[in-house]
């Protein structure tokens, strides 16, 4: 199922009423987050698969220590990753890392920040062993140090032209 809605229901909030799916019939607004959690959770999860691939390209050369995401990784996250959409397959969003709180959240700064290439998109980053992976428009995937939001590398997907 696709969801379709206008863009003046996304300024207006998205109604019950709102949400069809590609035959225009009306879906529930939970049946739509469920579909849509379940598209973005695959995103994630390809960005991985991508940055795993042998030979794909800058990935190859620069993360070869990469320990790939295991089903278990996936059950039980480690707190310093998000390796799914909402972090965990349930999709609670919580983070268990304490270092921040209500004491001290107003010493916040930016550290980095990372322009993404133009499109239309609003990806989750995925974080695995100190390497964020954003999925993003037009078939590019970057994975960036965490630490440092410096570029490790970057792969777009090429497709031929028709005749």
């Amino acid at each position: 199922m696709m969801a379709n809605w206008p863009w003046t229901s996304r300024s207006r909030g998205i109604g019950l009423n709102q949400v069809a799916d590609e035959t225009g019939a009306r879906m529930s607004t939970k049946t739509w987050w469920t579909i849509s959690r379940t598209r973005m959770s695959r995103m994630g999860t390809l960005a991985i698969l991508l940055a795993s691939l042998p030979g794909a390209g800058p990935a190859a050369a620069q993360d070869r220590d990469f320990a790939p995401v295991t089903d278990a990784m996936l059950a039980d996250p480690d707190p310093a990753d998000w390796i799914n959409w909402r972090r965990t397959l349930d999709g609670w969003g919580y983070s268990p890392l304490d270092q921040i709180d209500r004491d001290n959240v107003h010493q916040l700064g930016l550290v980095w920040s990372w322009t993404m290439p133009s499109g239309l998109a609003q990806p989750t980053p995925i974080v695995h062993d100190g390497v964020m992976y954003l999925p993003g428009p037009l078939n590019v995937v970057q994975a960036l140090d965490a630490v440092t939001g410096d570029l490790r590398w970057e792969y777009r997907k090429r497709f031929e032209r028709s005749p």
